[in-house]
This record gives C-alpha cells, structure tokens and sequence, in this order.
C-alpha cells in the first residue's frame, strides 16, 4: 500500500493510504484530541495500546488525560515509524508474523488482562485484514491469559508449598563449575525414542544425557543410565515417574517448586534449578546452597532444551519429543502413569477404549510444538536435531531438523570422545528462620501476595471498590503462612 504524507485545509501534516485519509484532510490533530476526550476506560489499566495511530498524533493527548498509564503503539506497516518516539514502547506487527505467539511470550497474563487495547477507526478500515488479524491474536491470547492465571492462582500455592519440602527435605546438592563439552542428548518419552534406544544404550558414552522425568523408567529398563534426570512438573502425578529412582542413584535437576515426595527427596542426589524469580527463588537465595540457573518453560523439554543450550557447547540432539499424538500407547513403556491407568481396566472400560481417547490431542502439544518453532536458538557453532524416524514423524518444529538413526550413527561417528562428567557435591542443611523471616517481610508482602493471588490483583484492578477481594487475599495469606509454619515444625 503506497501512503502519501501531505498537508491539509489547514496546514497541519496529515496521511492518506491509496487515496483513503488515515487522518481529517481538515484538522487532523483536533480529530485525535476528539478522539481521545471521547474515550472512555472500563477500568484503570497499567497500560493502554493502541493499533496502528499512524502519525500519532493521539498519544500527546493520552499522555495528557492518562498522565499515570503507560502507553504503546502495534504498527502495521513501517511507514510511520518515525513517529514512534511519542510512545513509551512499540510493536512491529510485520515483524511478527504469529503475533498470537508473539504477545504471549512477551507479555504476563496480568500484563495483558490489566491492559486497555484500542483501536484508530481509520486504521481498522484500511488496513482490514490485518486488522482482523491482530485484533483476533489479542483475544485470543487474553482469553488463554484468563485460563493460566485460574492454573496459576491454583498452582502458585501448591509451587510454594512443594519449595518449603524441598528446602526441609533435600540434603545431598550437586552443581558444576565448567560448561560441558559432550553433545547434549535430551531423552523425552514419546512413541518415536523407540527406534533410538538400542542406538542410545551402544553408544551412551559418547553423550551427556539428560533423561526428562517421563522416560526414566525406559532408559532403567533399557541399561540407559543418564547423567542428569530432570523434572520441573508441579503436580503429584510428577512424582510418579520419580518412582524408579528410589532404587537408582541418578542425579536429579529440579526446581524447588517441582513436585518430589518427601521421602524421595531425603534419598536424592540434587542439582537445584533456580528460576531467578518469585517467592521460590527468594527462598532459596535465604538459604547457602548453590543453585544452576534455569529458564522457566511450560514444558520440561523446553527447559531442557534451554539448559542444554546454555551449559553445553557442542550438538543437541532431542529424541522422542513428538508433540504429536500417536497410534496407541502415548508414551515408550514402561511409563509409570500408564501402569496406574492400567489397574482400572476392565471388561466394560477396556485399555483400548483408553489408549483411543488418548490419541486425541487437547491441543496443549500444539502449544509447545509452537513454542519449539517460534524461539529459535542461534545455531552457528553448533547443530540442534530432533531423532525421528518418519513413520513417527507427524509434525516439523521449522528450524529444528529431523535426523534418522542412519543420520545420527553417521554424526555419532565424528564425536570424539569426551572425559566423564563430574559433579561436585555438598552436604546441605536447611535453616528455617531465614525462611520464616523472608515470608514476614513487610516490605515484599504486596509482591508475594501478587504473585500467589495474581488473579484476585487483576480483579481487583478491574474492580477497585470491591472490598471482599481484598479480604479474601488477607485470609488467604494468613491460612497460607500457618500452612507452611506447620511445614517447617
């Protein structure tokens, strides 16, 4: 689309897109002030964004009426970015293809649910498609704000609890000083690890292997010892592929705010992953151990993939991450949770009805397929493959290849061997005062309290007059502290 910067009736500068004004051809910076008087705000929002405003005439008079609130601009093409500055930050929707994707990753849930978003009616006009399109990504990413911030407010307490057990429980910690020079192989327990693991258990010597919490047993049963397990998953259910490591030493990297039994973790060997963030990572810094720091990721593959990248400086290989259902079993048995499910099978609720329901996705695999392919890592020095074989193969994750067992027997061969990883070890001793101190600090009260209630602070925001919410966080808080006093005793 051509745009003509020109003047109008009445000297100002104006703009037009194919002959079609984008501002008054009369008196365009009264039109923005007119704009912006009629504007009305359903709540006080931390930010307000608006969608293409062209030669931005709208933001002076948004500073002016919203001197508090910060303001930002999506562009839909490059034209007007010389008139940016006015702004307090921008968005280049033609950089961002998946724009969807785009402001999920950068933006929190509350970010975007305390956020107003408007739009410049010529803009919605003229730039119609992708109008449509951005619009359509901003509701879809706050309505999936709504669903994770009801999981968070549900998770963060259960998160906080599982800190306060590992810092009481765990004892034997590991860390490592220097970066690890072996190819990194990631060890997932999708359907398509099953043509690799003859391939992983001949040649395991020549990797640093990282087993994710789900292929545990398989690798076991297999003669597949990894270097590190690792387990990020919250949940009970996390815990039950831990099980097989009651009877194995294997290391394990967890964040305090993962889920591992009580007794289990007296036993572990563990390299304690530290998010750099919330109550969780303040209540590990009260303590003297020394922590790896991790990126926080909605999958455990993913952060798995992040760790590897950072601490590894040769090839990452990712074996058995489908994120795709397959035909039958979900996961490489032996899988812990697919011996629970299968306790209840009987004549009426037969294991084949079971393993039919489970070969329809619910859509969370697509969520973190779209994460592998939208956070490309710079691959210059060194390669990052996913193993797969193509009767598995149901998907591609773009930038990342995939490579057959032929293909990987043929990189395997030019590793060189490597000197066995080792990692230090301490003893740890927990001191609870420290702890107990950190959750009474006045000063982080409010943070903490956002951060275990983050969906009552954003209807709290919406609804500033309404007294119960803020009751309800009190009580809440108050029930939440003598819980984990109780833990510590």
């Amino acid at each position: 689309m051509k745009v003509t910067i020109q003047k109008a009736k009445n000297g100002e500068i104006t703009a037009s897109v194919e002959g079609h004004f984008l501002h008054s051809n009369y008196a365009p910076v009264k039109e923005a002030q007119r704009f912006v008087d009629n504007l009305s705000l359903p709540f006080t929002p931390t930010t307000i964004i608006i969608t293409e405003p062209a030669l931005s005439y709208c933001a002076d008079f948004l500073k002016q009426k919203f001197p508090e609130i910060k303001t930002g601009v999506i562009r839909y093409i490059n034209d007007f970015s010389k008139y940016n500055s006015k702004f307090d930050f921008v968005i280049n929707y033609y950089e961002h293809p998946d724009f969807e994707t785009y402001l999920e990753n950068n933006f929190t849930e509350e970010q975007l649910l305390t956020t107003h978003f408007i739009s410049w009616p010529a803009s919605s006009q003229l730039f119609n498609e992708t109008d449509k399109i951005v619009w359509n990504a901003i509701r879809q990413s706050m309505l999936r704000a709504k669903t994770l911030l009801i999981t968070r407010q549900y998770f963060e307490k259960k998160w906080l609890y599982n800190s306060c057990n590992f810092l009481k429980y765990c004892s034997k910690t590991i860390s490592f000083e220097n970066t690890i020079n072996k190819p990194a192989l990631i060890i997932s327990s999708g359907p398509s690890l099953i043509p690799f693991i003859n391939i992983i258990k001949d040649y395991q010597d020549k990797f640093f292997i990282i087993c994710l919490s789900s292929a545990i047993s398989v690798c076991i049963k297999n003669g597949i010892t990894p270097d590190l397990c690792m387990t990020t998953d919250g949940g009970y259910w996390a815990g039950e592929h831990l099980k097989a490591l009651y009877k194995n030493d294997i290391p394990v990297a967890i964040p305090s705010e993962a889920y591992c039994p009580k007794k289990l973790l007296r036993k572990l060997t563990v390299m304690p992953l530290d998010y750099g963030d919330g109550i969780s990572s303040a209540l590990l810094k009260t303590q003297n151990i020394q922590t790896i720091q991790a990126s926080r990721n909605g999958t455990v593959s993913g952060t798995a993939l992040l760790f590897a990248y950072k601490y590894c400086t040769n090839n990452i290989y990712l074996c058995g991450l489908d994120m795709s259902a397959q035909k039958g079993f979900q996961h490489t048995q032996p899988n812990e949770l697919e011996k629970n499910s299968s306790y209840k099978d009987n004549r009426i609720s037969t294991k084949q009805t079971r393993l039919g329901k489970s070969e329809l996705t619910n859509g969370s695999l697509d969520i973190y397929k779209n994460w592998f392919i939208n956070n490309p890592l710079k691959t210059e020095e060194r390669k990052i493959f996913r193993l797969m074989e193509k009767e598995y193969c149901r998907n591609s994750l773009g930038w990342i290849k995939d490579i057959t067992a032929k293909d990987f027997i043929d990189l395997i061969s030019k590793h060189s061997e490597t000197s066995e990883i080792k990692f230090p070890k301490s003893d740890f001793q927990f001191d609870k005062s420290e702890c107990l101190k950190l959750l009474y600090d006045s000063e982080k009260n409010i943070q903490w309290k956002k951060q275990l209630f983050p969906l009552d602070f954003v209807q709290a925001i919406h609804d500033p007059l309404n007294k119960e919410i803020e009751n309800r966080i009190e009580t809440e808080w108050q029930k939440l502290q003598k819980r984990i006093e109780r833990i510590f005793s």
